[in-house]
């Protein structure tokens, strides 16, 4: 994996360097320390933001790295490390920027760092600290990294996996040391190396791991063994809410169990790079870490958390074995006499189900009727309003036959009235044409 990793890496800096720089707003200038917050009494929890792990490659599809930082720090995060490694961990620089932006605790970058010009990309970006990895790295590539990342404000920390990886950070100036208790090929977590490499580290040294894990009583172990920080990202990486998941952790409460059906459908896909989860050791009474205070309220939940992607464990092949072992005579009397009882079985179930059915089918006509009623009465209406049209049309033309009988009747009317007036005018006519013909005699 790690010769993978080289070549991956080298290409994506040669690429970035032809690009130009690192498109931020504004460089990062500030600086949160790593060292002062590991300093500090009680356990320093750092949630790990990530779309996925060496491991089980991609989980999560679309996030946001600021969101997910914001929500993890009002839950208990001190520090947050921040993916931008986009081949193993399927982050991108622009979540650590962005995340930058939102808190205001040390960020942590993870990221496989082989060249200066990714040291000096870091702090622009916005990151307080990097990791190194002595098994990437040669002996003068340590030291030089080592030594330009503390000129440039960056605290490192150092990513051990052996005692030889130990030795050789220590001598390139490493203080703050960070036990991975994973196999580098396989990715697979290996609680018991990490707690025997967590001994080696000297006592003046900050010691922070990363074992996957899991719960509280894991987290009091560590602390028990002198651990000032603890690396919380595999719980978190299946939660669709990540903080909630994470002040769970704290309070000691267990993630919601899947049902049956849930692990039934998950067997069946199961993905080839599963990893088993690690042993939880036995708690003593250890003090609580410092962060579990703020995560009362979110104890208090009872709703279980939305997973970002499920998935199951492959069956261990013993187990597979000793179920093919079973002799094949014992089975087939055992057969035959469980024959009858799944025939009455099979037949109760059939009953049973016909009742559902008719049940079903009654209800789906109740909901035809109620869907009709609505249509019977639209249409009802239609019909009442066509026949009130055609009630207006027949006034209507009603209406416009008495006009003109009207008219013709003030007509004969007007008619009757000149006759009477031209038979009461003729008379005095007749009296004035009289009247004319005496005033001609008298004249004469």
């Amino acid at each position: 994996m790690l010769k993978k990793v080289a070549i991956f890496k080298a290409l994506d800096v040669e690429i970035k360097k032809q690009r130009g720089a690192v498109a931020v707003k504004e460089a990062y200038r500030g600086h949160h320390s790593l060292k002062e917050e590991l300093s500090q009494q009680g356990m320093t929890v750092i949630a790990e933001v990530a779309g996925g792990d060496p491991a089980r490659g991609k989980v999560r599809e679309n996030y946001k790295a600021s969101t997910h930082g914001k929500s993890l720090v009002e839950n208990g995060a001190r520090v947050l490390s921040i993916a931008t490694d986009k081949f193993l961990y399927h982050g991108d620089d622009k979540g650590l920027s962005e995340a930058r932006a939102q808190v205001k605790v040390p960020l942590l970058r993870r990221e496989f760092i082989f060249e200066e010009y990714q040291v000096e990309e870091s702090k622009i970006l916005g990151a307080d600290a990097i990791f190194l990895m002595p098994a990437l790295l040669s002996d003068e590539r340590l030291a030089a990294l080592h030594k330009l990342a503390i000129a440039k404000g960056l605290d490192v920390a150092m990513e051990v996996t052996s005692e030889e990886d130990l030795k050789r950070a220590m001598a390139a100036g490493g203080d703050i040391i960070s036990v991975l208790g994973r196999n580098l090929d396989t990715w697979e977590p290996r609680w018991d190396q990490a707690v025997a490499l967590m001994k080696k580290v000297p006592k003046d040294k900050f010691l922070m791991v990363e074992a996957s894990v899991n719960s509280l009583a894991q987290i009091k172990e560590l602390e028990k063994l002198g651990a000032h920080g603890i690396i919380v990202g595999d719980a978190l990486l299946d939660d669709f809410y990540p903080g909630k998941r994470l002040a769970q952790l704290l309070a000691g409460v267990d993630p919601p169990k899947k049902s049956q059906k849930a692990k039934a459908s998950a067997e069946k896909e199961k993905p080839s790079s599963a990893v088993p989860a690690p042993a939880k050791p036995a708690s003593g009474p250890v003090s609580t870490p410092r962060n579990a205070a703020t995560t009362d309220k979110a104890a208090a939940r009872t709703t279980p958390s939305n997973t970002a992607r499920k998935g199951a464990k492959e069956p261990k092949m013993a187990d597979m074995m000793s179920s093919m072992a079973a002799p094949a005579a014992d089975a087939k009397p055992a057969k035959k006499k469980a024959a009858p009882k799944k025939k009455k079985a099979v037949k109760k179930a059939a009953a049973k189900k016909a009742a559902p059915k008719k049940a079903a089918k009654k209800k789906t006509a109740k909901k035809a009727t109620k869907k009709a009623a609505p249509k019977k009465a639209a249409a009802k209406k239609k019909t009442v309003k066509k026949a009130a049209k055609k009630k207006t049309a027949k006034k209507t033309a009603k209406k416009a036959a008495k006009k003109p009988a009207k008219k013709a009747a003030k007509k004969k009317t007007a008619k009757k009235a000149a006759k009477k007036t031209a038979k009461k005018a003729a008379p005095k006519k007749k009296a004035a044409k009289k009247a004319g013909k005496k005033k001609a005699a008298k004249k004469k």
